[in-house]
């Protein structure tokens, strides 16, 4: 999911980390979403079948991040909660982010605003969808 090249100068390791975490919020964006004509979410709906039926739904099962990541998640939707809205969601801008990191007194790596301009295309690709 990341941008091959993007965190190469920080190794594999840190690569794949970024990459579950990505594929995790990815996937729990997806849940929380409202299918068409319907109140619930997608997750809710498969909770549902799930106390109906005794079987967890496959699509329920999501691995969550490394906690050396995870944090990341957290500050986008921190971030997020805070977001322009027009027509329709904008994205987060640098200068949000600049802001925020600057009201909490925060020192983020430039790698970590990478990954939380990754975590809001995600967001706002999934969103979009129909």
């Amino acid at each position: 999911l990341s941008n091959p090249g993007t965190f190469q100068r920080f190794g594999k390791v840190l690569d794949g980390l970024i990459d579950d975490l990505l594929r995790y919020a990815q996937k729990e964006f997806e849940l929380d979403k409202h299918p068409k004509e319907s109140k619930a979410t997608l997750r809710a709906h498969l909770l549902s079948l799930y106390e109906q039926t005794g079987e967890m739904p496959v699509e329920l099962e999501n691995e969550p991040p490394n906690e050396a990541v995870a944090y990341l998640l957290g500050y986008f939707q921190q971030l997020s909660t805070a977001r322009q809205c027009g027509m329709s969601l904008n994205p987060l801008t640098f200068t949000e982010i600049e802001a925020w990191v600057r009201l909490y007194k925060m020192k983020l790596d430039s790698w970590e605003i990478d990954v939380i301009k990754q975590l809001d295309l995600i967001y706002l690709n999934t969103q979009m969808e129909h």
